[in-house]
């Protein structure tokens, strides 16, 4: 599924930079940040927060073409970072990339799981070792997410980077052995648990 650009953000460029400029910024409803890609230079911006503020809190992913409309400019974007006071999770800084149609780019793709493993029947326990992977594809075929149908995994089984449905286009950069879900029995569980509880244990000492 190849995600349509629906939303704009709008910003103005700006010549001064540093924790000052920043904190004057925000004051007066504005969020600090900067663009740049393989054909443009970083540019220091001023984004508007209106409107923007709640699409850049918690959950954000790669995986999404925007529109920044720069001083009139419109770059077609992907948010690469978002900076976040941990404590009130105001947002402090918003990186974004400048993609260009015709050259392939790398970045980060959520993965979504869907069904649930026959093992669990069995007294299974599902443990997800993967969340997100590295693509490279072209901007047009960017995924919007990965589904990953895990219905068929019983107790025992594992899947791998190499076994992802991927598209036409979309190469997956992550070590295909790489295991991403596993379904492991009680005891296999317990065990793991019991070391973790040691490892952390002895952190501690």
């Amino acid at each position: 599924m190849v995600m349509e650009e629906t939303v704009v953000f709008k910003a103005t460029k700006r010549e001064a930079t540093g924790k000052g400029v920043a904190r004057k910024l925000r004051r007066e409803g504005y969020i600090p940040g900067v663009v740049y890609g393989p054909d443009r230079g970083a540019t220091p911006l001023a984004l508007v927060a209106k409107g923007a503020v709640h699409k850049l809190r918690g959950e954000w992913s790669e995986a999404k073409l925007y529109d920044l409309d720069l001083d009139g400019e419109n770059i077609k974007v992907i948010i690469k970072d978002v900076h976040t006071d941990p404590v009130s999770l105001e947002v402090l800084h918003v990186d974004f990339y400048a993609v260009t149609f015709g050259k392939r780019m790398t970045l980060m793709v959520p993965l979504k799981f869907v069904g649930e493993p026959a093992g669990l029947k069995h007294g299974g326990i599902v443990e997800f070792l993967m969340d997100e992977v590295e693509i490279e594809c072209f901007p047009k075929d960017i995924p919007e997410e990965l589904v990953v149908d895990i219905s068929s995994l019983e107790v025992g089984d594992t899947l791998f980077v190499r076994d992802l449905p991927v598209t036409e286009g979309v190469v997956v950069k992550e070590e295909p052995s790489a295991p991403v879900v596993t379904v492991v029995g009680p005891a296999v569980r317990e065990a793991e648990a019991a070391e973790e509880e040691e490892e952390e244990a002895e952190e501690e000492e």
